[in-house]
C-alpha cells in the first residue's frame, strides 16, 4: 500500500516501535533512533509514551523495554495463555491477600520467563512482578519448575552459551542446574533464594491443564527475610491449591 497523504508521523513511529516490539520482544532507545532517524531524546520519550500506557515495559535493570500487557494481550497470545490467565486471576488475587505477598503467573519462553500476570502485595517493601517483563528461567523459582518439565537434552540445548549469572546466588552450573530440575520435578515446586534479584526469594508451583501439559507457573514472590523456610509449607499449600483451579476447568 502506497504511503497515504495524510500520514500522521507520531502514529506512524509508534505502530513501527509496536510492531518492533511483537517482533524481536525487546526494544532499545539506540535501535529506535536509528530505525526511525529521529533523535534519541525523541526514541526515549516515544517508548516512555508507550510504557505509561502499558504497551511497553521497561527493564528497571537494563533499561530495554519489552512488550507490555496491553501489547500482551493484542499480540497473537494462544488462546490457553489467555484462558490460564482469565481463570487465574481471582485465585491470584486471594493468594495475594492470604500471604500478604506478590503474586505473578509466567510461562517458558526459550531459555526465558514472561511475566503474564501479576498481582502486588499490599506491604510497601514487595517484589514487583512486571507483566511483560522477561528474566533467565534458571535464575527464578516460575522457570525452574517449567524447565523441570523438559528433557534434561532439551534443557541443555537451551543454553549453548552456557547459564549466566544475576547474582551470586544464581545457579551456573550446568550439571548442578539438571540436578535442582530433577529436585523440583520430584518435589512438585522449585525455590529460589535471590537468584534473579538479590534480597528476593520466591516460590512456584506448576499450573496444568486436565491433560497434564503444563501451561505456566504460579509463583509467590517476597523479600527473603519474609520467605523463610518455616514459611514455605502453608505458602506451597495455598499455591497447589489455586493452582489447581486451572486442571478443574481446562
Amino acid at each position: 500500500m502506497d504511503e497515504p497523504d495524510f500520514l500522521i508521523t507520531v502514529v506512524d513511529n509508534a505502530l513501527q516501535v509496536l510492531d518492533m516490539a511483537a517482533k524481536e520482544t525487546e526494544v532499545r532507545v539506540r535501535k529506535v533512533s536509528e530505525e526511525l532517524d529521529m533523535a534519541p531524546s525523541s526514541a526515549h520519550r516515544l517508548l516512555a509514551t508507550l510504557a505509561y500506557r502499558h504497551y511497553l515495559v521497561q527493564d528497571p535493570a537494563s533499561k530495554i523495554y519489552r512488550p507490555g500487557i496491553k501489547l500482551i494481550n493484542s499480540r497473537a497470545l494462544s488462546s490457553d495463555t489467555l484462558k490460564v490467565r482469565r481463570i487465574m486471576r481471582p485465585h491470584m488475587e486471594s493468594l495475594a491477600e492470604a500471604t500478604r505477598e506478590s503474586v505473578s503467573l509466567s510461562r517458558l519462553m526459550g531459555d526465558h520467563i514472561e511475566f503474564i500476570d501479576g498481582v502486588e502485595s499490599p506491604r510497601a517493601l514487595r517484589a514487583s512482578p512486571r507483566v511483560g517483563a522477561r528474566l533467565p528461567a534458571h535464575a527464578t523459582a516460575g522457570g525452574k519448575v517449567q524447565l523441570a518439565q523438559l528433557s534434561r537434552q532439551e534443557v541443555i540445548d537451551l543454553y549453548p552459551d552456557g547459564l549466566k549469572s544475576l547474582t551470586t546466588h544464581t545457579e551456573t552450573e550446568m550439571p548442578q542446574l539438571l540436578k535442582r530440575l530433577q529436585q523440583c520435578l520430584k518435589a512438585g515446586y522449585a525455590i529460589s533464594r535471590e537468584e534473579s534479584t538479590e534480597g528476593i526469594s520466591a516460590v512456584s508451583v506448576p499450573v496444568y491443564d486436565s491433560h497434564q501439559r503444563t501451561l505456566a507457573a504460579l509463583t509467590v514472590l517476597a523479600p527473603t527475610a519474609r520467605l523463610p523456610n518455616s514459611r514455605l509449607q502453608p505458602v506451597l499449600e495455598s499455591l497447589t491449591s489455586a493452582a489447581s483451579a486451572v486442571n478443574v476447568l481446562f
